[in-house]
């Protein structure tokens, strides 16, 4: 039994550690989320620009594409310092590649964040749970099977 030890804490460790109950999305994984024009339209809607080169098509969004409005900046003068200047956020933008039939074939973003956290629900987090009791019971039990007198 103490060989089994080391193995069940070991076990232990992993389903705490893969019991989260959130999953991060980055923002690459996001980007290649979008397969086609209609999954960019739903999540961007109309580009701004729509472009065409050889066989491609590029549709261009300059606006702030991640749905969170950015305040403007204010910023003293130097010559009177009640006077204040708004600063933009410039170079934000997003680019989709489509070929002839409308599939993406590349993107580039710039300045744009678009990972997100995903709460896992509490069903799948007591199946993980049980599914993690389970291997580590199996793994005991066979553990002190083959290493003792016990028979079943």
């Amino acid at each position: 039994m103490k060989k089994a030890l080391p193995e069940f804490f070991i076990l232990l460790l992993i389903s705490v550690l893969c019991s989260c109950s959130k999953k991060l999305y980055t923002h690459q994984q996001v980007m290649q989320s979008f397969h086609n024009k209609d999954d960019v339209f739903k999540r961007f809607g109309n580009p701004d620009i729509k472009r065409m080169a050889d066989s491609t098509e590029i549709w261009i969004y300059n606006r702030d594409v991640s749905g969170k409005t950015q305040s403007p900046v204010t910023t003293p003068s130097i010559n009177d310092t009640t006077q204040t200047s708004s600063a933009s956020a410039q170079n934000i933008y997003v680019n989709f590649m489509f070929d002839h039939e409308g599939n993406i074939i590349g993107y580039k973003s710039n300045g744009l964040d678009l990972s997100y956290t995903k709460k896992i629900s509490a069903g799948t987090n007591i199946l993980n749970v049980l599914g993690a009791t389970a291997i580590i019971v199996l793994v005991v039990a066979i553990d002190a099977y083959s290493n003792g007198n016990i028979s079943f």
